[in-house]
């Protein structure tokens, strides 16, 4: 326990009682799903429409992609980001990004500005270089331009050969470790491949909050011709991949695509809307227009049920789902975002629908508390520095079924207290929990209690009528 801490326990006074009003009123306003929902949009595509037309309150996440720095490291000043093309070819204005921002926190998901890209344009620096030479200045500069934004973490998206050169020179998970020591309560997450080169490196998966696999492009030109660019057995695969190199289940999205791949003369890259409105609706239940052969001319895609499927599989094997990219979706019914929430809503967890686990980390809103690193089983984070009326809430916490539930909370503390939890900004108030001393801010222990709860989609709220303990998670069980 830092002195730090220690002084934070004792910050509030008289206010107390209207704050707790507030923080309990506050509930409402979040929005985050047990199951990451994670979506990029590229600012090429126009931000601002793909914007108006997402619906925010089905994501958990939004990734701006992608801005890179300048040659001498500088990553945005007052007009913007210096290196994030637009979609007329210049640089995407602040205005774009605040738009964003405020739209998507509005609707309760957080939003990451995420860095480099597959292919770099023509104003970004030189990584290599930058990492190897002017890493610190680098790392301000990124901090500087997460929080004059308004964000809420970084996305690194290192790919390839630029990847395996900067991590072959020692420099990947430094600069890893120097973002993640910088952006205290802030998110710092990936996008990752599953092939040999183009693997991050396993040391720096300590130091992410949570890793998207791009389990995608296994067919395309020259490469695969007659396969699929994403089947589910490739996100099989990818998924055991990346758990044999030790990415804990908690850490782990699972990419899925919004385009499809042509050969043969069929468009070499295909936005799934342009797939319906070219080829007709229908296809939103294939995954193929024409026939998959090496001769043949067709285009491989994910329609709607393999979207399905493999939402069930990122549930049962990892945390989550990550698009690439809202701006190539369908409307409607045909949307694939609405398709994957609607299958996170429906259930489907890890213990076969008998358990909900949720990680502390992962609220929405708060007020008062930060996420750090945690030594308790299975890594990752715990949420400390909790006070008296500190809060967090989640929503679109899916019970399936009425009846009695044990809610189980993972706590460590030093000298105990409250813990008052509740569905929908207190309309359901759940009985206070005592939180004994467990000795220590990383001695943890399980707290439980059994309520009575309704079948529905609830906001889950966690308040601290006396602070003082840390949480890790807490879980749901039907009994």
């Amino acid at each position: 326990m830092s002195a730090n801490k220690i002084m934070r326990f004792t910050r509030k006074s008289v206010f107390m009682s209207a704050l707790s009003v507030f923080a309990m009123g506050m509930f409402s306003q979040a929005s985050f799903a047990q199951t990451k929902l994670v979506g990029y949009i590229p600012s090429y595509s126009g931000m601002t429409a793909v914007a108006d037309r997402t619906d925010f309150s089905k994501l958990t996440h939004v990734n701006i992609a992608f801005a890179n720095p300048t040659a001498n490291g500088a990553i945005g000043n007052g007009a913007g980001p210096m290196c994030m093309v637009s979609i007329s070819g210049g640089n995407v204005p602040k205005s774009d990004i605040t738009y964003v921002v405020n739209k998507a926190h509005a609707a309760g998901a957080k939003v990451l500005v995420s860095l480099a890209g597959g292919g770099l344009p023509a104003c970004a620096g030189d990584w290599k270089t930058l990492l190897r030479d002017s890493r610190t200045g680098l790392v301000n500069n990124i901090v500087s331009f997460v929080n004059s934004s308004n964000l809420d973490g970084v996305d690194v998206d290192l790919e390839g050969e630029l990847l395996t050169a900067i991590d072959n020179a020692g420099n990947y998970t430094p600069f890893i470790q120097a973002l993640r020591n910088a952006l205290p309560g802030k998110l710092v997450t990936a996008a990752t491949d599953s092939y040999n080169g183009g693997m991050l490196p396993i040391a720096s998966i300590q130091y992410f909050d949570f890793i998207n696999i791009m389990s995608y492009d296994g067919a395309g030109p020259g490469r695969n011709v007659g396969g699929e660019h994403s089947s589910y057995a490739k996100a099989q695969t990818d998924i055991s991949t990346w758990l044999n190199r030790g990415l804990p289940k908690a850490k782990l999205i699972l990419g899925v695509p919004f385009y499809g791949v042509g050969f043969n003369g069929m468009p070499a890259g295909i936005a799934f809307k342009d797939i319906l409105a070219n080829y007709g609706v229908a296809q939103a239940q294939s995954d193929v227009v024409g026939t998959r052969c090496a001769t043949c001319a067709y285009i491989s895609y994910n329609g709607i049920p393999t979207i399905q499927a493999k939402t069930q599989l990122a549930m049962d094997q990892g945390s989550g789902v990550m698009i690439w990219d809202l701006s190539q979706d369908a409307s409607g019914s045909n949307s694939l975002l609405a398709a994957i929430r609607t299958k996170i809503n429906g259930g489907g967890t890890s213990t076969g629908g008998t358990s909900l686990l949720i990680q502390a980390e992962a609220y929405s809103n708060q007020s008062g508390v930060q996420a750090e690193t945690t030594s308790d089983t299975g890594g990752g984070q715990n949420v400390g520095y909790i006070d008296n009326g500190d809060w967090m809430s989640y929503t679109n916490i899916n019970i399936p079924s009425s009846g009695s539930y044990r809610i189980e909370y993972r706590i460590a503390s030093v000298s105990g207290g409250v813990l008052a939890a509740n569905l929908n900004t207190n309309q359901i108030a759940f009985p206070s929990v005592g939180v004994t001393a467990t000795g220590g801010w990383q001695n943890w222990q399980t707290v439980s209690q059994t309520v009575t709860i309704n079948a529905g989609t609830y906001t889950f709220g966690i308040y601290a009528s006396t602070g003082g303990w840390n949480i890790n998670w807490i879980k749901f069980t039907k009994l």
